[in-house]
């Protein structure tokens, strides 16, 4: 399925798409996840194994501990829990 091109929606629909209006996803076990998101969430305290985002820079956000309520914002592509729970927000279309 081709990804929508934020270019061509009004400014009041690409603020929705980039609020997460692509959906969510909640995960709290050690499964892969892969796509495109706009934020995470941590629900409880969490620990990632894996948390890949483009444009990205500096010191992996693997190697600290986020706090139940910390809400990471980015064009994240990929993450994978360590331990806690997350609830993801999806963006639809593929970060640039």
């Amino acid at each position: 399925m081709a990804q929508p091109d934020f270019k061509k929606y009004d400014v009041k629909a690409a603020n929705n798409l980039a609020f997460g209006q692509g959906g969510t996803y909640t995960e709290s076990g050690t499964t892969a996840w892969t796509g495109y998101a706009v934020a995470i969430q941590c629900l409880t305290d969490t620990t990632f194994a894996v948390f890949t985002e483009v444009n990205g820079d500096g010191d992996p956000l693997t190697a600290q501990v986020f706090l139940a309520g910390s809400i990471i914002y980015g064009n994240i592509t990929a993450m994978t829990l360590t331990s806690g729970m997350v609830r993801i927000y999806l963006g639809t279309a593929q970060p640039t």
